[in-house]
């Protein structure tokens, strides 16, 4: 099996609150153009989920109209999220490809935990996409394929 995660695209510096900063125009181009270099590794998601957060939605709903793929809005895919509630609910749909959209610090805490990684190891820049295989959603079950930031890649 294989999860996808994706940190949301540039946002806004600012806003009334956090949750409502939007994508900049640069942000929504960087989503794009991974989208775009992933495509044939994401051909295989079934559903996207992602937070409440305006960013990540504007990211999702990009994802989703190259991906042809539905988005499911979860609630504690926020950025102070707990990385063990992300892989208890994704067990329970374990028969699913799911690409997460979400933030940091859930994103990277996430990945370190699922694969067994020293936290704080990986952190994901806005825009960047990972790849992690697992057997079972618990910690240390998964393994990092791979982590393209916006402008470099990180192969494990």
């Amino acid at each position: 099996m294989q999860v996808f995660v994706m940190r949301h695209g540039e946002a806004e510096p600012k806003a009334k609150t956090d949750a409502s900063r939007r994508l900049t125009p640069q942000g929504m181009q960087d989503v794009q153009q991974m989208i775009h270099q992933c495509h044939d590794e994401l051909a295989c998601v079934d559903q996207i989920w992602a937070s409440p957060f305006i960013r990540a939605q504007q990211t999702a709903e990009l994802v989703s109209t190259l991906l042809d793929t539905t988005v499911l809005t979860r609630p504690w895919l926020t950025p102070e999220g707990n990385p063990t509630r992300v892989m208890d609910e994704l067990q329970a749909v374990s028969h699913d490809t799911i690409l997460l959209v979400s933030h940091q610090p859930l994103v990277g805490t996430f990945i370190d935990s699922l694969a067994g990684l020293e936290i704080g190891r990986y952190r994901m820049g806005t825009s960047a996409l990972a790849c992690i295989d697992v057997s079972v959603y618990a910690r240390a079950c998964g393994e990092l394929r791979w982590l393209h930031q916006a402008q470099t890649c990180f192969a494990q």
